[in-house]
């Protein structure tokens, strides 16, 4: 695991903060993953082989950012002692890569992904970064979010808006 030129571990308010991910958050990320895939879960298969298609997925997922961002740092959002999100980011010069955000479903809506955006906002604010990510144009609610707290398209395909916020 890398580390970032700045703190974004301690810029979230409480009960919210971010640790790096440890070799013991497996589990915990596996799930977090699986409550993302809906989609695969709708199709029309036996349970058994959506949950290893959902897992192989995962595995592909990790390995395309390895290779794609082979300096990301991996964090872990808890509430309080409890783990409740994910976050993989990467600089690269004057660019924050988020690269990947997702909140437990009991978490979502209640102001942890806004807590973790102002957070990387401000930092990438005081350090003169842009934040580029990515978002599924499915995903209505964080496409919401994201305009939200200021953030434009600078792109898109048939599947995803690439999305940039600047401080100026």
């Amino acid at each position: 695991m890398h580390t970032l030129p700045f703190s974004a571990l301690a810029s979230l308010p409480a009960p919210y903060r971010l640790r790096a991910q440890r070799d013991d958050d497996d589990d915990f990320a596996a799930a977090l993953y699986g409550s993302t895939r809906d989609d695969l879960r709708q199709m029309p298969a036996a349970p058994a082989l959506i949950e290893q298609l959902i897992a192989m997925q995962r595995t592909m997922q990790s390995h395309g950012y390895r290779q794609t961002y082979p300096q990301a740092v991996y964090l872990v959002l808890e509430h309080g002692d409890r783990p409740i999100g994910r976050l993989i980011i990467e600089q690269q010069g004057d660019v924050l890569h988020l690269i990947d955000i997702a909140i437990v479903p009991a978490a979502r809506g209640h102001g942890a992904g806004s807590a973790v955006l102002r957070g990387l906002q401000a930092q990438a604010a005081q350090h003169r970064l842009h934040i580029h990510l990515a978002v599924n144009k499915s995903n209505a609610a964080a496409r919401k979010l994201y305009q939200q707290l200021g953030f434009h398209l600078r792109g898109e395909n048939e599947v995803q808006e690439q999305l940039a916020w600047s401080a100026q």
